[in-house]
């Protein structure tokens, strides 16, 4: 699915657009091809700042990390290598380190309109 920062682009996007196009304020971001009719909106749109947010956007979409992911690659996320989490040169007593271990950060996960966005 499309991360947050995506989202955002395309609701600025539509915004942007319902004021020259009444029927790009009636799509909805559950269509499956949602990206595709906002993006074809705003090329015919006469508006800089609308050109301008739709390059924005399919910057933003064709970059490796807002592109949707084949389950296989899902998958591969949970898989964990065996092994030190030290690396080879590093000593367990090393001055600055302690003994408690920092908390991963939590990745969050939200869900709209039935559909799961990642937060980057």
């Amino acid at each position: 699915m499309y991360d947050r920062k995506t989202l955002t682009l395309a609701g600025e996007l539509k915004r942007a657009l319902r004021s020259e196009f009444p029927a790009a304020g009636r799509l909805s971001f559950a269509d499956p091809d949602f990206m595709e009719v906002l993006l074809d909106y705003a090329g015919r749109s006469r508006s800089s700042m609308v050109q301008a947010a739709a390059m924005t956007l399919r910057g933003h979409l064709n970059a490796p990390a807002a592109s949707p992911r084949p389950a296989a690659d899902a998958d591969a996320d949970t898989t964990q290598e065996g092994g030190s989490a030290a690396e080879p040169g590093e000593t367990p007593d090393a001055p600055g380190t302690t003994d408690v271990a920092e908390p991963e950060k939590k990745k969050g996960r939200r869900v709209y309109r039935g559909k799961v966005i990642d937060d980057d």
